[in-house]
């Protein structure tokens, strides 16, 4: 009976620990500046350490709200995973919130770049290849929204946003997250702060300053802005780096993918 006991202690401990949403993202769409948002929300609200506010899931559990986590959902650039082995099976999801963030598909590759050359070090060729190649390239990318597209509806529910939404109006995008997670009437001038907290200058200063001591906001070289986690969070800012070329290779590969954000819906 007691190792019985134990072992359902085990389970249930880790059952615990599982979130309850996740924020699901393809890597630079922009999910540090919303988990800033959310973070700095809630240790306004629920007077919690400032430093905390990146750790999503603590903060978010001290506020007795639902356990929040952010993750990749195995898309992540460090294992170089080709789009052949990205998981269509999105079952771990099947009861639990889901949250997709989206965003433009040559501002991301972009970013994704620099991510990929300046902080992390897995690629070493120019930006052209980098949009081509199999492991991080714009097939990828398409690819891992089309496996969404087709399990949106897998989650218990689902909410889907976009990083230029977030641009054009943060107080609605970042409450209508917060309601979603479970926190009720965000109040608006805690919105309103946290907004002004998390501006893109602040961040930057904050990251110059590994103001929350973790290697997400801290930039690779305080000398080289393009190494910064925090770089210019600009609409359209693909023109200054992609040739018309790499514009044409990347819409090309859009329209034989047929894919448009549109296809994303809430549940």
């Amino acid at each position: 009976m007691n190792i019985l006991k134990k072992l359902l202690g085990k389970k249930e401990s880790r059952s615990s620990l599982e979130p309850d949403v996740y924020v699901i993202s393809y890597p630079k769409s922009g999910r540090t500046w919303l988990r800033a948002l959310i973070g700095k929300y809630l240790s306004l609200k629920y007077d919690l350490p400032e430093d905390s506010i990146l750790s999503t899931k603590t903060i978010t559990s001290e506020s007795s709200l639902p356990k929040v986590s952010f993750t990749h959902d195995g898309a992540g650039m460090s294992d170089k995973t080709k789009l052949k082995h990205l998981s269509h099976d999105k079952q771990t999801y099947a009861n639990k919130k889901v949250i997709l963030m989206g965003r433009d598909i040559k501002d991301t590759l972009v970013s994704a770049y620099f991510q990929a050359t300046k902080r992390i070090n897995v690629f070493d060729g120019t930006i052209s290849e980098f949009i081509a190649s199999e492991e991080f390239g714009a097939e990828r990318i398409l690819g891992f929204y089309d496996i969404w597209s087709q399990n949106q509806h897998t989650p218990k529910s689902f909410l889907f946003i976009r990083y230029e939404d977030m641009h054009q109006d943060p107080r609605g995008i970042l409450g209508k997250v917060l309601e979603f997670i479970g926190e009720v009437n965000p109040a608006e001038n805690l919105l309103d702060q946290s907004i002004e907290y998390c501006s893109f200058s602040n961040l930057k200063k904050l990251e110059t300053q590994n103001k929350f001591k973790k290697g997400i906001l801290k930039p690779a070289n305080t000398e080289d802005p393009e190494s910064f986690k925090v770089r210019k969070g600009k609409i359209g800012g693909y023109t200054e780096y992609l040739s018309a070329e790499d514009v044409a290779f990347i819409d090309k590969a859009i329209a034989e993918h047929n894919f448009d954000f549109s296809k994303f819906r809430e549940s």
